[in-house]
This record gives structure tokens, C-alpha cells and sequence, in this order.
């Protein structure tokens, strides 16, 4: 499967969570803590606006339209680091601990994210105040102090719902930052496979920014990996150490495999760069680019479910089910995909082979739908009441944000619609 096609079925995957997770949010009887029931529509939109970002981006830049293209796709990740910096400010911790202190943190975001709009349109794509690095640094800085405060919290090293915490900020941090994590050896050695996706070249402050906002996600990378190495040690391991271990394990791999290659270039990690063999552009593929496209939108939808942040019930259970069952699907069957076209087999063994598997996997999507909604996690507001303020909202705060974020990414998609009529040079306004 080509790189195109991974992105239009991470589009696709992430368009269904973001969309499935809004109807359950809205449809859900049980009440939900106030951070949590934002964090959720939160993390769905985040899904909405990646999903229309990889499904325009999936048709390329070659054909006359790709203005579009790049507006729209420059601009919903824009959004998306918005409600990333906005989603790390509340949950699972929420540092704004008020009502005024919340309409006051999304007003900053709103207004950063207009501004960095503004700053694409009317000067250029890639000045500095146009990128998008401090989603990075910001989510990087906070998840990674929130693991650091309750993984190592005195007394409580064996508390379930304590050490969730620390579980879910993992979790967060490598579903924003996990392709960079591919690529940290990259950082320290100082080697070009690093500094993939340069703002569209040519910006020196922007390129540099860009970088730094990378080199703050492998630090904060690094610092968890080693909590979570001394923590192993003093015989503290969690499922969650598994999952970092994983990704750092790999980033050692793709050092050997990458080293000595040249820019990655555009594409947010997920393109091979310039002189790579055959094998180093598979390499890519099937580590950062199934990061980027399937394995977000899996993460998402296990924090969803896991940590409560959606509750399943009798009512909508069906609605449940199903956006679960679509995506483990959908991610299977690309991953499936992708084997058999590294894997040289010819066609009849290749149906022989997934019709082994088809017939051993039936009901396996039921059982993990199961276990991701049996027993969710609660966070510890009794034992811990200092860090989990409890807020009454009115309902119609919740549609507000909706209304919100569902004007706002019609407003983008429809600026760079009308960037596209115009003509616009995305590099300059002076060609307009």
C-alpha cells in the first residue's frame, strides 16, 4: 500500500472515531466529571480535523487544485494542534481549575490558533508564527509532568487508579508525538533522517523552530522512558511500560536502518527522503506512517473507552460497538494489506492466508469491544481531591464547544476554498 493510501485510511479511521465519538458524547445518559466529558469532544474533533488533513493531503499536490490541498490540510492541523495544547490543559489533570480560568484557557487557544490562521494566509505558510511545533512542546512539557507526578507519587505506587493517571499521560503523549519517537536515536547522533518535515523548506526560523518543537518531543520521550526504566527495576512495571519501550526500542531500530540517509522532507514523518533504498522507505511506512494514520486513532479510541471518558450503556451500545468494530477492522485489513505487498506472494497463497486468518479472528472484534469498555478506569478524585477540581457545567456549554469547533473547521476549509479561487501563493503574498 502506498504512502497515499496509508493516509486516506488514517482519514478515513479518524473522520469515523471523531464522528462516532461525537454521537456518543452528545446520545450518553450517565453524568461524566466535567474534564472528562470536555476531554472527549475534545479528542474527537482533534480526530476530525487529522482526518480531514490526511484525507485531502491523500490525493497529493500534483493536480491543479493543490492549493486546496495545502491550505486545507495546513490549516485543520492548525486547528488540531489548538485542541491538543487545549485537550493536555484539562485532562487528566486539569490545570484550569475554574470555570473562569476554562472559558479564559479556550479563548488563548482560540485566539493563538486564529492567529497562526491569520499568519498562513496573510504572510506565508511557513512563518514562524504559521507552524505548528508548539503543540510539541506545550503537550510534551504537561503530559510529561503529570506521568512524572503520579508515577512517582509517595505511597501510591500500587494504586490502580492513581497510576492510571500517569497511564493515560503516556498514552496521550505518544498518540500526539509517537512517529517522532521513531526517529530520537536521529536526535542525539545529530543525523539528517531526523529533521524530517522542514516547514516546505526555505524559512530558516521556521525550520529551526520546527526542529526544536521535535528535539522537546524526544526529550520528553526520553524522560518517561527513563522513569519507566527505574520504575521496571524497583519491579513497578505497567502495561503502559510495555508501549514505551516499544516505540523507543524501535527508534534504536530505525537509527540502523536510517543512518546515513538524507531529509526526510515534507510530510509529516511519514515520506522517505532523499537517497533512500527501497527497504528504508518500507522501513518508514510501516513504523511512522502507521503511526501517524492507524495507530492515533486506535489509541484514541482505547483512551475513549478505557479511561471513561465515554460511558456505554444499554442506550448506546450499538453505536459503541459498531465505531470499534469499524476501526480495529479497517486498521486490520490496511495492516493486512501492507504484509502482502512487502511480503512477495502470489495471489493465491495471499487469499489463502487471510482466509486463515479471517476464520481464526471471527468474534475477536466482539471480545476486544468488550474488553475495552468492561471495568473503566476512574480517576482517584477521592483520594486526591487536590488535583481533580469538581465543576458544575451546563449542557449547553458542551454543545457550545461543538458549535465552536464545527464552525471554525468549516471556516478554514472554506478560507483555503477561497485561497484556491484566488489564486494565492501560499510562500508569499507579494505574488498575489
Amino acid at each position: 500500500m502506498a504512502v497515499d493510501g496509508l493516509l486516506a485510511v488514517g482519514g478515513i479511521l479518524s473522520l469515523a472515531l471523531g464522528a462516532s465519538g461525537l454521537i456518543l458524547t452528545r446520545s450518553q445518559k450517565q453524568e461524566i466529571i466535567w474534564n472528562k466529558r470536555f476531554a472527549a469532544q475534545i479528542l474527537c474533533w482533534i480526530f476530525i480535523c487529522k482526518g480531514i488533513a490526511n484525507g485531502v493531503r491523500s490525493v497529493g499536490f500534483e493536480g491543479e487544485s493543490w492549493r486546496f490541498v495545502l491550505y486545507s490540510g495546513h490549516f485543520t492541523d492548525q486547528v488540531f494542534a489548538g485542541a491538543v495544547m487545549l485537550l493536555a490543559l484539562i485532562f487528566p489533570v486539569p490545570l484550569l481549575r475554574t470555570k473562569k480560568q476554562f472559558k479564559f484557557g479556550a479563548l488563548a487557544v482560540l485566539g493563538y490558533t486564529l492567529i497562526s490562521i491569520g499568519a498562513a494566509t496573510f504572510i506565508s505558510i511557513n512563518t514562524p508564527l504559521a507552524g505548528l511545533s508548539d503543540a510539541y512542546i506545550v503537550c510534551g512539557f504537561i503530559w510529561g509532568t503529570v506521568y512524572l507526578k503520579f508515577r512517582f507519587m509517595s505511597n501510591y505506587e500500587d494504586h490502580k487508579e492513581v497510576q492510571g493517571v500517569s497511564d493515560v499521560a503516556i498514552l496521550l503523549f505518544i498518540m500526539v508525538t509517537g512517529h517522532i519517537l521513531f526517529r530520537w536515536v536521529g536526535f542525539l547522533t545529530r543525523s539528517n533522517y531526523f529533521y524530517f518535515m522542514d516547514i516546505y523548506g526555505g524559512n530558516i526560523t521556521s525550520d529551526y523552530l520546527w526542529s526544536m518543537g521535535l528535539a522537546a518531543a524526544v526529550i520528553f520521550g526520553i524522560v518517561i522512558l527513563l522513569g519507566e526504566i527505574y520504575q521496571v527495576a524497583q519491579g513497578n512495571i505497567r502495561g503502559t511500560s510495555y508501549v514505551i519501550f516499544t516505540y523507543m526500542i524501535i527508534g534504536v531500530v530505525s537509527h540502523i536502518v536510517l543512518a546515513g540517509t538524507g531529509l526526510s522532507g515534507s510530510g509529516g514523518g511519514t515520506d522517505a527522503g532523499d537517497g533512500y533504498t527501497k527497504w528504508q522507505g518500507i522501513w518508514t511506512e510501516i513504523t511512522s506512517s502507521v503511526h501517524f494514520t492507524m495507530m492515533r486513532p486506535i489509541l484514541g479510541l482505547y483512551i475513549l473507552f478505557h479511561y471513561g471518558l465515554v460511558k456505554i450503556t444499554e442506550d448506546n451500545e450499538q453505536v459503541g460497538k459498531t465505531m470499534a468494530i469499524v476501526l480495529i477492522v479497517v486498521a486490520t485489513s490496511a495492516l493486512l494489506e501492507i504484509i502482502q505487498s512487502l511480503i512477495p506472494l502470489t495471489e493465491m497463497l495471499s487469499a489463502g492466508i487471510l482466509g486463515i486468518a479471517i476464520a481464526f479472528g471471527i468474534g475477536w472484534e466482539e471480545r476486544s469491544f468488550q474488553s475495552l469498555i468492561s471495568n473503566p478506569l476512574r480517576f482517584p478524585i477521592r483520594v486526591k481531591g487536590l488535583y481533580f477540581p469538581e465543576l458544575e457545567f451546563e449542557r449547553s456549554s458542551y454543545f457550545a464547544l461543538d458549535k465552536g469547533m464545527a464552525i471554525l473547521i468549516g471556516f478554514v476549509v472554506f478560507l483555503a476554498f477561497i485561497l484556491e479561487l484566488s489564486s494565492a501563493d501560499p510562500f508569499t503574498m507579494s505574488n498575489w
